[in-house]
């Protein structure tokens, strides 16, 4: 196991607050603190397209830290390596919001498209028009025929700095999002590592390397990468880097390839603990590399802007610019993140567009979910809300007691996070339940699946959360939670978790637990309460344990392919783990 630095923190928990707090207060009165954890510029113009970036902590200073002059209006803040919760993004959303539209730009992970969308959501019913454009640059996550599958890397740092600049003179959001799409479809990145970081509740690694191995294509958020390659010098792996950068460009239908005479602004970034000098080594071979084909450097940024707390890796970025991004590029900027003055072009905002060739794609418009009456079949008998009640609060204890399984399960395959999540959300589970009176189950699983979706972030909030969230429309009007109870509540939730996420079974999620478990309750749905939930909870755990032979097809271990073989997903777990509970329970009544 790798030896971190001693981490100089209070309650690592509170390390997501506290470091907000810390950057509103270096912001010397910029900015402010709005809601939960978001953070808004102080003066954004009336009528101003807003520009909303974010993500999880761990990366600093990206996300919450791009908020600045011609940069973001904005940013929502998530927990360490996990997507903001919905209720901070739509904060974060309201206190941008200039009546002219909100423009969502963010990295192409499942659990910020999760919460983002459901903040999208909730923006648009209290009437604010929002687009979303996800940054997906990272080569080696998946191939350019499949790059809207890719990870958002460092990449993120020159999309967001452009599009900063062309907010500031956007008429509305169609061409606000025109201008993101652009950069994001010419920017192309690759990181590799060479030692990994830790999450800072665990101080445990967040992946395992070899040594004297250095892994590809490494996320952000501390996943392995996509293979191991050997120990080699500064020219070789920047050699080889670049060279995958350069061969996308031609590989990809979609865009030229670099040409002789193409402008590039090029990013070396830190992922952590690699040195300034280390950069500074690497870009003399970028520049003889971009020399040889004949590409020009039109600008260089170098340092730790997207890091992995003290990963010792580097990211190599391109980003193709023609004369419309140049202009925005060279407009001046101030965050907390990058400070540029005025920059090549010495000019202001841009006025005219040369534009690259590429085929864009559509920005995602939100729509309002249409609600639907459900007139669903009820139990005769089952348990009373209070006895419902104490059910989850037992499913809450045994969720919490598994932290440890849970995150190292979710390390494993993903970033180690998981577990952390879960135990956050079921402690908020307990205190929302604690000595309250429900006069229903839907309001008991309703409050229940709030406290999950508003304090856990990530992709299991909103996963989680939905599994109980589902009961404000199945258990309306239920006297006892039986055997009908479970069977609507786990199908409901079931329909809503595949829509928002776009898993589905045999993706090794969440979903290869709580599919079989909805078909066994709907099964099982005139036998009493015990006896289904002893057949629904074994279903869930067959699912598990068949998920261990699956090749991840989504989430962050999408990218490990056969690696991910032989292990069983965390969230597949956490299902089980709840279901079992739930029959423990029941039958010990």
């Amino acid at each position: 196991m790798a030896n971190f630095n001693p981490k100089l923190l209070n309650d690592p928990l509170d390390a997501a607050d506290e470091l907000l707090d810390g950057l509103v207060d270096a912001y010397n009165g910029e900015c402010r603190k709005v809601g939960v954890r978001s953070l808004a510029k102080n003066d954004i113009p009336d009528g101003k397209v807003a520009l909303l970036v974010g993500g999880g902590a761990g990366h600093e200073p990206i996300y919450h830290a791009m908020v600045g002059k011609n940069m973001a209006d904005g940013a929502a803040c998530g927990d360490i390596f996990a997507a903001p919760a919905p209720n901070i993004i739509q904060e974060a959303t309201q206190a941008v919001d200039r009546g002219n539209g909100v423009l969502y730009l963010y990295g192409n992970y499942a659990g910020d498209i999760l919460n983002f969308n459901l903040g999208a959501e909730m923006s648009a019913a209290g009437g604010t028009d929002v687009r979303t454009v996800l940054i997906a640059d990272d080569v080696c996550s998946a191939p350019p025929e499949r790059k809207n599958d890719r990870r958002g890397i460092a990449g993120l740092v020159p999309i967001v700095k452009i599009v900063g600049a062309a907010s500031q003179s956007a008429n509305n959001l169609d061409e606000l999002a025109r201008v993101a799409e652009k950069a994001c479809l010419q920017t192309r990145s690759v990181g590799v590592a060479m030692a990994p970081g830790s999450i800072p509740a665990t101080g445990k690694p967040t992946f395992s390397l070899e040594e004297g191995k250095i892994g590809l294509g490494l996320g952000i958020h501390g996943e392995a990468g996509v293979g191991e390659i050997e120990m080699t010098t500064a020219d070789a792996l920047t050699a080889m880097v670049m060279n995958l950068i350069y061969q996308d460009y031609i590989n990809d239908d979609e865009v030229d390839a670099l040409k002789e005479g193409d402008e590039v602004v090029v990013l070396i970034n830190s992922l952590g603990s690699t040195t300034m000098m280390e950069c500074l080594v690497c870009m003399r071979k970028v520049r003889e590399f971009l020399e040889q084909k004949g590409i020009k450097i039109f600008d260089v940024i170098i340092g730790p802007y997207v890091t992995c707390q003290e990963m010792a890796g580097i990211s190599f970025s391109l980003t193709r610019v023609d004369q419309e991004l140049k202009e925005y590029w060279s407009m001046p900027c101030e965050s907390f993140c990058i400070s540029k003055m005025q920059g090549p072009l010495h000019t202001g905002p841009a006025t005219t567009h040369d534009p690259i060739t590429h085929v864009p794609s559509s920005p995602q418009k939100t729509e309002i979910k249409k609600k639907q009456t459900v007139d669903l079949s009820k139990s005769s008998t089952g348990l009373s809300i209070h006895q419902a009640r104490d059910m989850i609060l037992k499913v809450a204890d045994a969720i919490i007691s598994a932290e440890p399984i849970l995150s190292q399960a979710d390390r494993d395959l993903g970033d180690g996070d998981h577990g952390l999540g879960m135990a956050r959300g079921f402690t908020a589970v307990k205190a929302a339940l604690d000595a309250v009176e429900f006069v229903s189950h839907r309001d008991l699983f309703a409050s229940a699946g709030n406290a999950m979706l508003t304090t856990m972030g990530g992709a299991s909030g909103v996963v989680f959360g939905s599994l109980f969230l589902a009961g404000g429309t199945t258990l309306q009007g239920a006297d006892y939670f039986g055997s009908h109870e479970l069977a609507h509540l786990l199908n409901r939730a079931l329909a809503d978790v595949m829509e928002r996420g776009g898993a589905k079974p045999g993706d090794k999620t969440m979903i290869d637990a709580l599919h079989p478990a909805a078909v066994t309750a709907t099964k099982n749905l005139s036998n009493p309460l015990p006896g289904s939930l002893e057949a629904t909870a074994q279903a869930a755990r067959n699912g598990m344990e068949a998920s261990k032979d699956m090749i991840a097809t989504m989430g962050r271990a999408k990218t490990l392919g056969e690696k991910s073989l032989g292990l069983p997903d965390a969230g597949a777990i956490s299902v089980t783990i709840i279901l079992e509970t739930m029959r423990d329970a029941v039958q010990a009544k």
